[in-house]
């Protein structure tokens, strides 16, 4: 089988590792060109994301370089020359594969089935990104181009055939998707209040912007996080002290503050609930630990409050309800890398006995010349021996023929492929 695969990832390498061999797509760029100039003939992509850099290479050809000629391919330009960057040094954080398990793992990345967050979507178009840079550079050929598009095809299967990424599992993404969307029809008309500006309050807002959340206030005890995290939403910043005048005007609230005690409470609520008007809902993420927001504001009318705890139950029983899902993409991987390896094996088998064929023919010519250079005989005894000869070829080509037909839909077709050109040297 001609893929093979090296690289580290997240499982493998601390970031500080990383960090070493992550490439931009000017370094890949530049990489496969050096590639291309030292392996002529021999395909490669890669890619280079936060979580890994993988080199994926690939040939008909008998011979492929060694891993440690490979290694200097995954090291960042800027830093290729550096006597640390040696590939001795770092080869235990690396990983090998060919044949199968090669093409199972690039499936099993651009499916997000191997990241960090499963279901993450960025790998897929990181991926993308990474297979038009080989085209681009002209280092992929038959080999990878098939792998590349199965992969993405695999991906959607994934996708489209399986509930895997249907189940999110982030406090964040749950908040937003599993009952925030359940509460409104649409976000893009909402207005957000973000109490906080930490991590939590930041992803959070994420997941409301990517669904239609455009009006944002941020308050925070410190002005200078809540203008730097306003700022990244086209949001504006109120003091905490207006916290409670903007909670009037609020349709949907995050808290997330480092506070340990309630930085609403319900005597709070009471004053500013005549000001609302009572048939809005009012939707409050409680995503503080201890909790920001007294329990008893969920028991006012059209009050929807969910607390941290609330959010980790779904998480769980999401988490339990995809997890069950991922044999079956596990199993749409395998598929695809069956098909993907016996089309690769029907490929070599048919030019196996194409060689074989021409070999053998180009044996029969010469034969048949000398032959006849001995012998006189008329065009119809010609035609005969010629006819004769024809038969010959095609009876002797007909067994090692069907085998590797046969042969090609499974793993032992490299192993009669090899055999044959040992054998007849086609």
């Amino acid at each position: 089988m001609p893929i093979h695969v090296i690289g580290l990832n997240y499982r493998m390498a601390s970031i500080d590792v990383r960090e070493i061999f992550a490439m931009d797509s000017d370094a890949i760029a530049n990489t496969l060109l050096e590639w291309r100039e030292s392996f002529p003939g021999i395909e490669a992509a890669l890619i280079s994301t936060c979580n890994r850099t993988e080199l994926y290479f690939a040939s008909d050809l008998d011979a492929l370089p060694n891993y440690k000629d490979v290694f200097p391919f995954l090291v960042a330009p800027k830093r290729r020359n550096a006597e640390e960057t040696t590939f001795d040094r770092y080869c235990d954080f690396f990983q090998t594969l060919e044949e199968r398990d090669a093409a199972e793992h690039l499936f099993s990345v651009t499916s997000s089935l191997d990241s960090m967050i499963l279901g993450e979507p960025q790998i897929h178009s990181q991926v993308k990104r990474a297979y038009e840079l080989a085209t681009a550079a002209q280092t992929t050929g038959p080999i990878l181009n098939g792998a590349f598009q199965t992969a993405f095809k695999t991906s959607k299967r994934v996708t489209v055939e399986t509930d895997v990424f249907k189940r999110r599992v982030s406090v964040p993404s749950v908040a937003v998707v599993d009952f925030a969307l359940r509460i409104f029809e649409r976000l893009s008309d909402k207005k957000t209040l973000v109490l906080g500006a930490g991590e939590m309050a930041e992803e959070t807002l994420k997941y409301l912007a990517d669904y239609g959340a455009q009006s944002v206030v941020v308050a925070n005890r410190s002005r200078e996080k809540a203008e730097r995290l306003a700022a990244q939403w086209n949001g504006r910043v109120v003091d905490w002290s207006e916290r409670l005048q903007e909670l009037t005007t609020a349709d949907l609230v995050v808290v997330a503050t480092g506070a340990s005690e309630p930085v609403v409470a319900l005597e709070d609520y009471l004053q500013m609930e005549n000001a609302r008007k009572t048939e809005k809902s009012l939707f409050i993420l409680d995503l503080a630990s201890p909790r920001n927001v007294d329990p008893q504001i969920g028991k006012r009318p059209n009050v929807f409050l969910y607390s941290i705890d609330d959010l980790e139950a779904a998480c769980a029983h999401n988490k339990d309800l995809r997890d069950k899902e991922i044999p079956k993409a596990r199993k749409i991987v395998q598929e695809e890398a069956t098909r993907f390896l016996a089309d690769i094996n029907a490929r070599k088998s048919i030019e196996a006995i194409r060689r074989l064929r021409d070999g053998w023919n180009e044996i029969k010519e010469a034969e048949l010349e000398r032959l006849f250079n001995k012998i006189e005989c008329d065009r119809r005894t010609e035609d005969e021996i010629r006819y004769a000869f024809d038969r010959l070829v095609n009876k002797l080509l007909h067994s090692p023929t069907v085998s590797l037909r046969n042969a090609s839909q499974t793993e032992s077709a490299p192993r009669l492929v090899e055999a044959l050109r040992r054998l007849f040297r086609p």
